[in-house]
């Protein structure tokens, strides 16, 4: 039997609504996501990694991005109240805010491995980081509906989830051999631990934040595993197709600015995986997607035009292929 690797890449909260959909018509095609061999999930991806390993199925996922699931909002006031939640600042105090901010930035340039070339493996003081913390929204919501939803235990399936190790900026997978130990949630947490955004999560003894700082997808994780054929759903990537953008189309040309960094790195993963004669089918908005998609992955959207533009869009993709 052929190998094969679902890679499910970063993309915040519009980014879950884009992989309901196609995470739905994958399944309507016969591609059943949950029958593949290995699993990657980035941010995003990681939770929708995570459900798909542990017991939730496609249609379960789908209907929980439409609000129709038991353990999702069920209408715009429940789901309004859902995102507050999970932007939930940790301080309203103005001094508070610009330590955050200041701390949010020294984050941010740490996780790309500035840190470490100017301090080795030292960690910076602790007085240091009292003093500056990172992170403006607290992670509780999402923690605990984490812990209430998925097993603290790894699923039998071979799940990578990727991070970032905060101070040093080199990448960690847990569900590798190598990785520290972890509970399923705080690895999910702590890959889609934004920094600045959101507090970095300490599992042993390092601190560890979004895995999309290096790759928005980590492809490269599935080509190393052996995978034969890989499924890849980026929603921080696009497709170009025969449409060009107008400059009136403001909203979806600053996507495609957003998305340019993370398109070049998923290009050269798929050529670098194709070169080893491994098949890979990239599963990305069209540029018809990106004026509702917007440049701010993390904001509310319409649930329904994105996941059934998703499914729809990946069902004619997979007829036509």
């Amino acid at each position: 039997m052929v190998k094969t690797g679902l890679v499910l890449g970063g993309g915040g909260l519009v980014g879950m609504g884009y992989h309901a959909g196609v995470l739905k018509a994958l399944d309507e095609s016969g591609l059943d996501p949950c029958s593949s061999d290995i699993f990657v999930g980035t941010s995003a991806g990681a939770i929708m990694a995570a459900y798909l390993t542990t017991g939730w199925t496609p249609r379960q996922l789908y209907d929980l991005a439409h609000g129709r699931h038991l353990s999702g909002s069920s209408g715009p006031e429940a789901y309004e109240e859902e995102v507050r939640a999970i932007f939930d600042p940790l301080t309203n105090h103005r001094g508070e805010r610009v330590r955050r901010l200041l701390g949010g930035a020294f984050a941010t340039v740490a996780a790309r491995g500035v840190w470490r070339r100017v301090a080795g493996d030292r960690m910076p003081p602790r007085s240091l980081r009292r003093a500056f913390p990172s992170g403006m929204y607290s992670t509780s919501a999402t923690r605990s509906r984490l812990w209430r939803e998925l097993p603290e235990s790894w699923p039998d399936a071979a799940l990578y989830i990727p991070t970032v190790d905060l101070y040093s900026g080199a990448r960690t997978v847990f569900g590798s051999p190598d990785a520290p130990q972890a509970s399923l949630p705080e690895a999910v947490l702590a890959s889609t631990s934004i920094p600045g955004v959101f507090p970095p999560v300490r599992i042993g003894d390092r601190w560890y934040v979004d895995g999309g700082v290096t790759s928005a997808t980590s492809l490269d994780l599935a080509t190393a595993a052996g995978c034969e054929r890989i499924i890849c759903v980026a929603p921080l990537s696009y497709q170009k197709e025969n449409e060009r953008l107008s400059l009136a189309d403001r909203s979806a040309l600053k996507a495609v600015l957003v998305r340019s960094q993370f398109a070049r790195c998923l290009k050269k993963e798929v050529v670098e995986a194709r070169a080893r004669g491994i098949e890979v089918l990239v599963v990305s908005p069209l540029m018809a997607e990106l004026a509702v998609h917007g440049a701010n992955s993390m904001r509310p959207y319409d649930r329904a035009v994105v996941i059934e533009s998703a499914r729809r869009n990946t069902l004619r993709m997979l007829e036509a292929s």
